[in-house]
């Protein structure tokens, strides 16, 4: 009877230690995730506050010019706009956004156009041509104004980069769906971490013995490529998963894919890197990003869009 007891009074006692480890295990894993999330918190507010993307210099076509009886239509003059970056809508980042009813264009610079916020514009048409140009600064009616000249490349003079910013809606959509079949066909389904393809990776590097597969998700790739180096280690590996859950929290999927196809590094030219998918489209096809179609794409390798 006293050994049973004993026995009863030791398994207890083990049971407790078990449940009280585990129990320390789970709280200093909570704590040591809510210190690297605050920490991280930080640093992203740091990296991604004010404009994004800082650049030295912008270079950009002559601009272009509409004149009083020109031969323009409306539809010519948005379609000219939107080449140029115009939304119909007013969204931050945007060189600008026009308005058009009927036979009336409004054209409205915001602070990262080529005028910097300024010459908006008021254009009649009648007849087939341009009728009358106002300003609408001040309500004086001019003879001919400048409107949005278009960006050729941005250039970052003390990291040696060029980019030119994209939004999403500007992507094509054939480039997103290869982006995705190539890196990560769940972005818009995973919470920034794919436990999936976790197991899916720790598989394939076990059949294979030996790294086989990576298990980077978009977004830590979009963390990695901010915030830290290609260091392989455990450290970097965490905190690369922490920021992606942080940015997966703050932004939505298509910020997020924004923000990676303004960022990836896409090789150089001559001295300069390329970034983007906008400056990646020109340096390597000579073609606006929104012009890129399936035969671009054909027969080159995923690997030069995602380096």
């Amino acid at each position: 009877m006293r050994i049973r007891i004993h026995r009863d009074f030791v398994l207890s006692r083990l049971g407790l230690t078990i449940v009280g480890g585990g129990l320390a295990l789970v709280l200093f894993a909570g704590g040591l995730f809510a210190y690297l999330w605050f920490a991280y918190s930080r640093m992203i507010d740091q990296r991604l506050s004010g404009r994004m993307f800082q650049t030295s210099a912008q270079i950009y076509s002559a601009p272009d010019r509409v004149f009083d009886g020109e031969v323009l239509t409306p539809t010519q003059l948005v379609s000219q706009l939107q080449h140029d970056g115009y939304n119909e809508t007013k969204i931050d980042g945007a060189p600008g956004w026009y308005s058009i009813n009927g036979n009336v264009v409004e054209i409205h610079p915001l602070r990262d156009s080529y005028f910097e916020g300024k010459n908006a514009l008021h254009v009649n048409f009648a007849g087939g041509g341009v009728s009358s140009i106002t300003l609408l600064d001040n309500g004086n009616v001019v003879e001919s104004a400048e409107v949005e000249p278009e960006l050729l490349t941005n250039l970052f003079d003390t990291s040696r980069e060029k980019r030119r910013s994209v939004r999403f809606d500007d992507l094509p959509k054939v480039l997103v769906n290869a982006v995705l079949s190539a890196e990560d066909k769940r972005f818009f389904e995973h919470p920034g971490f794919d436990f999936v393809r976790v197991f899916g990776a720790a598989w394939a590097d076990l059949r294979h013995k030996g790294i086989a597969q990576g298990a980077s998700t978009l977004t830590m790739q979009l963390s990695r490529s901010f915030f830290f180096s290609t260091e392989r280690t455990w450290h970097r590996k965490v905190a690369e998963t922490v920021v992606a859950l942080e940015l997966e929290h703050r932004f939505n999927k298509q910020q997020i894919f924004e923000l990676y196809a303004n960022e990836i590094y896409l090789g150089n030219r001559g001295s300069f890197a390329i970034h983007g998918f906008a400056e990646g489209s020109l340096a390597y096809f000579n073609e606006d990003i929104r012009d890129i179609a399936l035969p671009f794409l054909h027969g080159i390798s995923l690997s030069v869009w995602s380096a």
